[in-house]
């Protein structure tokens, strides 16, 4: 993802009047310098086989994805188990919303249903199949529906717009910098009183399979993966959160360990690790370890009702 200065965010506060509209995607008067970037040719080359929703592309009324969506990729867990059941708001953002996995989940699981719904991805091979998604399974029935390919820092949207912002296991994949910049951005947006639930969205610093995969990287010098990035505690992402202005918006939520844990990392470079994924699955640590070898955190405003 690009460095954006305030000055460029300042700028990018524009309404998708200013956006191109083609083939049912918003795209930005810059896409061409957009497109250039190794973070979004990375995000497109990995959005072609991701969760192998590409099953979609041949999708005929017979097969068997045609009844059950869940074998596009599964059912999302984690907080996604806690969310009311029909649920309705006027406007819900989804950051990093790929192939519309999450939503396509609330909206057949849950019955959550909504007037408006903002979609912003990187990947134009990504937002393609979510908008095929869509025509397939229709989720979010008779709602508007925004399609934007663009950096996820740079939201264009009004000010205390948007009722429900959703993000699913996207944040570990942004740099710092420009993190805490589309937190800002969201808390921007967001209307008071609002929700949001950030679903598997942080990496935990502690958890033994990532301080393995740091140090891996750290011999690596010319061949670093650019969406591997930073891990947390759960005292630096609420300090994050309250710098990027969660209280006036949110002032009750909480930062939750997730349920997976993990002592070695499962690949490495792309390479299977013998046994890792079955140690992992076996591990049932006690309230003391867990902190230690719980994969990652979720963060949301509470109540979710």
């Amino acid at each position: 993802m690009k460095n954006t200065s305030m000055a460029q965010l300042e700028q990018s506060r524009i309404s998708l009047n200013k956006f191109h509209f083609r083939d049912g995607i918003y795209f930005p008067e810059n896409y061409e310098q957009l497109n250039s970037t190794n973070h979004k040719q990375k995000w497109d080359e990995i959005g072609k086989t991701y969760y192998g929703s590409q099953k979609i592309e041949q999708v005929t009324d017979t097969s068997l994805i045609k009844q059950d969506y869940t074998l596009l990729g599964g059912r999302p867990g984690g907080t996604w188990n806690q969310f009311p059941m029909n649920k309705f708001v006027g406007s819900i953002l989804e950051i990093g919303c790929g192939y519309g996995r999450a939503s396509l989940h609330l909206s057949k699981e849950k019955n959550l249903n909504c007037q408006k719904y903002y979609a912003i991805d990187i990947s134009e091979s990504l937002l393609r199949r979510l908008i095929k998604v869509k025509q397939e399974y229709d989720f979010f029935p008779g709602a508007e529906f925004n399609v934007i390919c663009n950096s996820a820092e740079i939201l264009p949207l009004e000010d205390n717009s948007i009722d429900l912002v959703i993000s699913n296991c996207v944040f570990m994949h942004i740099p710092d910098a420009q993190l805490r910049i589309l937190l800002s951005e969201i808390f921007r947006v967001l209307k008071p009183g609002g929700s949001f639930v950030f679903n598997h969205s942080f990496h935990n610093k502690s958890c033994p399979s990532h301080i393995i995969h740091n140090l891996i990287r750290s011999f690596n010098i010319f061949g670093k993966n650019p969406i591997y990035l930073k891990q947390y505690s759960a005292v630096e992402i609420e300090e994050m959160l309250n710098a990027c202005g969660i209280k006036p918006k949110c002032p009750q939520y909480t930062v939750e360990l997730t349920k997976e844990y993990a002592i070695l990392p499962e690949t490495i470079k792309g390479i299977p690790v013998p046994f890792a994924k079955a140690i992992n699955k076996s591990l049932k640590p006690s309230d003391r370890w867990k902190k230690r070898l719980a994969y990652g955190f979720s963060a949301y405003s509470t109540p979710l009702e």
